[in-house]
């Protein structure tokens, strides 16, 4: 809900700035004043998930089950039971689809606005948030940059490229069923 939001805040944004942009005389500004960033939410979620932090994050909660296992904290086993298959679904949803990525883009705000400026973008979204764009409009796609900011091995590298031709899997047809 937060990420739809966010992303409704953005497109009300880009819509004001070519609303302006679209009543200005000079053609030539308006080709400089129009740079969108763009990103591959997909390649972005699967250099998070394959990322050390990301498996640092499994590794405690593999840690916190086996714990409450040799506590038998049944309560928190539960939980960390239904845990681990709702990341997986997220993952799959993130990696194959196009569902949002607000918890891990959060995670590297710092450096957006510096990026901005080094490509003279005005604003940074998915690209698969953008069903339209007007030829006044040109896009910078930040895919590379960003997933690097997970350090992504070479591995994963590889993957993200080959993950540029193929189409994302429509959101409809990922199953939700955490025991798939």
């Amino acid at each position: 809900m937060i990420n739809r939001t966010l992303n409704l805040c953005a497109s009300l944004l880009m819509l004001a700035v070519l609303t302006h942009v679209a009543h200005s005389t000079d053609m030539n500004h308006v080709a400089s004043v129009c740079k969108i960033g763009i990103y591959d939410s997909r390649v972005i979620a699967l250099a998070y998930y394959r990322s050390e932090q990301q498996m640092e994050r499994l590794q405690a909660i593999r840690t916190e089950h086996m714990k409450a296992k040799s506590e038998n904290n049944q309560d928190k086993i539960k939980e960390l039971e239904k845990e681990g298959p709702w990341i997986r679904v997220r993952m799959h949803q993130q990696v194959f689809s196009t569902a949002g990525i607000s918890h891990i883009t959060a995670q590297i705000q710092e450096p957006w606005k510096q990026l901005a400026q080094d490509t003279g973008v005005i604003i940074i979204v998915s690209k698969w948030e953008m069903p339209y764009q007007a030829a006044i409009v040109e896009t910078i796609d930040l895919t590379l940059p960003i997933a690097q900011l997970f350090n992504p091995y070479e591995q994963t590298l590889k993957i993200m490229e080959a993950m540029k031709i193929q189409e994302p899997v429509p959101f409809d047809q990922l199953p939700l069923d955490p025991n798939f």
